[in-house]
């Protein structure tokens, strides 16, 4: 047992006689206190942390399944107990993250426009022409469709459920109308072309990519299908199609880089 010596000077000079209680500085005590609680709540505190990163694995889990699923199969044609066997977790787990299919559907739109945006600003900050960086905007946004399966499945779910979450579209059309209306008004495209027709048909041909690309990532190996970078490079091809019919001033030039 210790006593709490109150007194501020520390007395090591004096004998403590046999069978007196040690007393201790009152300072070192409450910090010897202190001590002895914070190491007693450490096993809790790396319990809290496993536990979040254990959850954290699970949502990260969960949102890949659904991803790949609801790109295959839509959202109607996508159970929680599908996401949950493509996880391999189970339907309490799931619905501790999110609650209905919707609520998981939110979010991979969410995901896939937030991604979407990201590489179209990186995009707009390169110094080219309006008409290029419509172009690269193009290319930007297939390979997002090609390498990412939380954009394809926000690309079909914007179209399955519209104005129910965050539209994807928004991530890419409005820079994409935005570019081709400056080029327009700094004299890149003819006058008697329509700036909305050209966006209307650059969405177009981004539809089909998405529609060429998710066939070849969910129908298996098919020795006759084009592969996913043919189909960027057909994307590519037509956009420049596009651009030679509406161009004032001519096919533009072969450029080294393919973001162009």
């Amino acid at each position: 047992m210790f006593e709490v010596d109150r007194h501020p000077m520390a007395r090591g000079d004096e004998e403590v006689p046999a069978g007196r209680p040690t007393r201790l500085p009152a300072p070192l005590l409450l910090r010897g206190c202190a001590r002895g609680a914070l190491l007693s709540r450490a096993p809790h505190r790396a319990a809290a942390v496993v536990k979040q990163l254990r959850a954290a694995r699970t949502r990260a889990a969960v949102i890949r399944a659904a991803a790949v699923e609801m790109d295959r199969g839509g959202y109607a044609g996508t159970s929680l107990v599908r996401i949950c066997t493509a996880a391999g977790i189970s339907l309490g787990a799931l619905t501790f993250h999110f609650p209905a299919k919707n609520a998981l559907a939110d979010e991979l739109q969410a995901r896939g426009s937030a991604m979407t945006r990201a590489a179209v600003t990186q995009v707009l900050a390169l110094p080219a022409s309006p008409l290029r960086l419509a172009r690269a905007v193009l290319l930007a946004v297939a390979r997002l469709l090609e390498e990412q399966a939380e954009v394809r499945a926000a690309a079909r779910l914007t179209r399955e459920r519209p104005r129910e979450a965050a539209d994807w579209t928004a991530a890419w059309l409005p820079e994409l109308r935005r570019l081709i209306q400056q080029a327009r008004n700094e004299g890149q495209l003819s006058h008697s072309v329509d700036p909305e027709s050209v966006t209307v048909l650059a969405a177009s041909l981004v539809t089909g990519v998405d529609a060429q690309l998710r066939l070849r990532a969910h129908a298996g190996p098919d020795p006759g299908a084009e592969a996913p970078t043919d189909a960027i490079g057909r994307l590519a091809e037509l956009w420049d199609i596009v651009l030679y019919g509406a161009s004032a001033t001519g096919p533009p030039r072969p450029e080294r880089s393919e973001h162009d």
